[in-house]
């Protein structure tokens, strides 16, 4: 059996049109998905101690639900500071707990929630500051599709993460008069 010129290139044609429209799904799939990190930051720096909020960010396109972080209960307590009462200590744990489970976060949204504190007294160290976990974090989007991301956790001060910021400059009284 012997296939002419004509029919070869059409099989060809389809063949290739056929792979470009799996590549151009699944990379449509890959750019309009929602993608979900979690991180610490912290919320407030006073002189002698920082509070710090775990938040979960949703920065791709589309709407996550059903976000879950889960990480190692050793792993876990090991953020857990000296300073730290059973009740701190829970609220750190049930963060990676079922019930925690976030609903809906709508894309470009973020959620946070406390999660302890670092200081020079040791009743507000109540975070083991610079200790790094790996966490897995799960989630769908409004679809059905499923989607894992594992990241690292740590708990620091994300503005001056090498240790310095600048300081903010008080407004110039230059050119102003006063009556």
């Amino acid at each position: 059996m012997q296939i002419d010129l004509p029919v070869a290139i059409s099989i060809g044609a389809l063949f290739v049109s056929l792979v470009s429209l799996y590549f151009t799904r699944r990379f449509w799939l890959q750019s309009n998905r929602p993608i979900v990190t979690a991180f610490v930051d912290e919320h407030s720096e006073l002189r002698t101690a920082s509070t710090f909020n775990l938040i979960i960010s949703n920065s791709g396109n589309r709407p996550a639900v059903n976000i879950r972080l889960h990480a190692d209960a050793d792993r876990v307590s090991s953020l857990h500071g000296e300073g730290a009462t059973e009740q701190m200590m829970e609220g750190i744990t049930r963060c990676f707990e079922e019930e925690s489970m976030v609903a809906l976060l709508r894309n470009g949204e973020d959620l946070s929630t406390a999660f302890g504190s670092f200081g020079v007294e040791k009743s507000s160290r109540q975070l083991n500051y610079g200790v790094q976990i790996p966490i897995l974090v799960t989630y769908e989007d409004l679809d059905g599709r499923r989607y894992k991301g594992r990241m690292p956790l740590k708990v620091f001060a994300r503005n001056g993460f090498a240790g310095a910021v600048w300081s903010k400059s008080k407004p110039s009284s230059r050119g102003t008069r006063q009556a």
